[in-house]
């Protein structure tokens, strides 16, 4: 499995930590020197926003009226009512900015301790770039807190200044877009289980001699929870190889049929008993899906009498699993549509994934091997 890491190329601005946490600094600066926060960050980009914008016309008679705040109508997104509040003054005596907030609304009908998890953008367009300056925060809206965004959303002397493309004409535009994070509480546990239960599994394969098939699987056996079969190839995979060559597999069952696609990792030994002297002659095998040998034996040693592989027409091949990975999926954390977070394991009680540390062992029947007959 590979894994892939991009970089961002937008630049994204930086909080002081002195300033409050509602608080950005002058977007004025260049966007070289933008950087970012764990929680929020700037760019610009060509797309408008996607949920909502509030256009301004004749904004200096906006600033003259003595107007603190203006709210936008209602909107939905993401299951929720929501609103834009323009301060054209600046909000909390932010003279010198325009401060912009998003607002949860008709909330009334929440229960008690509701809580709703955003990751927001708001916008400011540059008419004259046809950019959009986009502020971008992931925070919690909850009873105590329904509004979140930037007193110090942009500069006056930055927003005024029409070179900036903010304000052309006496006329802003602003806008929002909203993305209600819903936990889903799924969570895999995965752990590596060292010489499992039942971790040894013997294939008696009788009537060896008699086998005109390609190949062969033993039963089905079961550790920790996986399905596994053995597989052979009596007369090897290859049947134009020179030296041709008994072939032993160990293989995953059923796994295109498996709802998950878990993978599995497992280390594990494969070997032929000499059922006359008491040798084993053993191959070691580190898995991740389905592998073996396909040059297990030579088919000349394989048949040898002395060295006892095949006795009375009867191989017997066997598998140790040394080590195997156990994963548990669960699903114990729900969203209703009104915010409120709930955490149910699959058993119904409370539970919390973060805090799930478990071995994830579990007891198995005896299993037994497969003749083939």
């Amino acid at each position: 499995m590979s894994m892939s890491i991009s970089t961002n190329q937008t630049k994204s601005l930086f909080l002081n930590s002195k300033r409050s946490s509602g608080d950005i600094p002058d977007l004025a600066e260049p966007p070289s020197t933008m950087r970012t926060t764990a929680e929020i960050s700037s760019s610009k980009r060509d797309l408008p926003p996607a949920n909502y914008s509030l256009k301004v016309e004749s904004y200096s008679l906006l600033l003259e009226s003595k107007i603190k705040k203006y709210d936008t109508g209602v909107f939905e997104a993401g299951g929720h009512k929501w609103r834009l509040s323009f301060y054209p003054n600046g909000k909390n005596n932010g003279n010198d900015y325009i401060s912009l907030y998003l607002e949860i609304a008709e909330t009334d009908i929440y229960p008690s301790g509701w809580e709703v998890n955003v990751n927001f953008k708001l916008f400011v367009y540059d008419q004259i770039r046809d950019k959009y300056l986009t502020i971008q925060g992931v925070k919690r809206f909850h009873e105590m807190k329904k509004e979140w965004g930037f007193a110090q959303f942009l500069a006056l002397e930055t927003f005024t200044n029409s070179s900036n493309g903010y304000l052309v004409d006496d006329c802003c535009v602003f806008g929002t877009e909203v993305f209600v994070i819903n936990y889903s509480g799924n969570c895999e546990t995965i752990s590596m289980v060292k010489m499992p239960l039942n971790f040894t599994f013997t294939w008696e394969i009788k009537n060896f001699s008699k086998l005109n098939e390609l190949r062969y699987y033993s039963q089905v056996f079961n550790v920790e929870g996986v399905d596994w079969s053995l597989v052979i190839y009596p007369n090897g995979t290859n049947k134009n190889a020179m030296d041709e060559s008994f072939s032993l597999y160990m293989s995953l069952a059923d796994w295109k049929s498996h709802p998950t696609k878990k993978p599995v990792y497992a280390e594990y030994r494969l070997r032929a008993l000499d059922q006359v002297n008491g040798n084993k002659w053993f191959k070691y095998q580190a898995i991740d899906n389905s592998y073996g040998y396909s040059k297990f034996m030579r088919l000349k040693d394989l048949y040898e009498a002395s060295k006892g592989f095949i006795v009375n027409d009867t191989l017997i091949v066997e598998v140790d699993l040394l080590i195997i990975s156990v994963t548990k999926v669960s699903s114990n954390v729900e969203h209703d549509q009104n915010g409120t977070k709930q955490k149910h394991d699959q058993n119904g009680s409370t539970s919390n994934c973060g805090k799930q540390v478990e071995a994830g062992v579990r007891k198995i029947n005896a299993v037994q091997g497969c003749i083939i007959s």
